[in-house]
């Protein structure tokens, strides 16, 4: 193996609201998690890869793209499931509109768990990283907090990493902002991901 040299970037006070609908009590009714709750999220980055000149993995300094990406997604926000039954009704809500209760409500692909929420992050800021150090490094892993007793990760090894960056680049835009995205299960995204 040798020596691997690998940097992380942490992001705190990320707070945002979300809901899991699909999250029931043993009567039927719903659960805690299926009404909006808050937390104040945190995401870690692991990155790995070739070390520049100067020696860095990553330069933070070309990170402020990545920093706007999550305010745009955690900060300040609700944040509901592609496949959450209730958004028809909340798209026709005042609540939903422009500066509404709910004006800034993002609505991700995989649902928004933890674990999805660190797949989501990592398909983006990964292709981001890979372009930007002109393939030298990858996101290895992310690590997204609800609180400080819950959290869930996605690691990736340097293959994958670097073969689902360079499916992504032509795109163009690699850290995209929208308000929502279509659907997709959870097992499909990963199968994608994993090629």
């Amino acid at each position: 193996m040798g020596i691997q040299v690998k940097s992380t970037k942490v992001y705190r006070n990320l707070p945002c609201g979300h809901a899991q609908w699909f999250d029931q009590k043993a009567d039927g009714t719903p659960g805690h998690c299926a009404q909006i709750h808050g937390y104040d999220r945190s995401v870690e980055f692991t990155f790995a890869g070739e070390v520049d000149d100067h020696g860095w993995i990553v330069p933070f300094g070309d990170l402020k793209p990545v920093k706007d990406f999550l305010e745009y997604y955690f900060d300040h926000v609700t944040v509901l499931p592609a496949d959450d039954p209730r958004l028809d009704s909340l798209r026709t809500s005042e609540h939903y509109q422009y500066k509404g209760l709910l004006g800034t409500l993002r609505v991700l692909p995989s649902g928004v768990s933890m674990e999805m929420s660190s797949l989501f992050i990592w398909e983006h800021v990964n292709a981001y990283i890979y372009q930007t150090t002109s393939g030298r490094c990858y996101v290895e892993r992310v690590r997204v907090y609800e609180h400080e007793r819950n959290d869930a990760m996605v690691e990736v090894d340097e293959a994958t990493a670097k073969v689902d960056a360079q499916r992504k680049i032509p795109s163009g835009n690699l850290l995209p902002m929208k308000p929502e995205w279509q659907w997709e299960a959870p097992k499909d995204a990963l199968k994608r991901v994993e090629g």
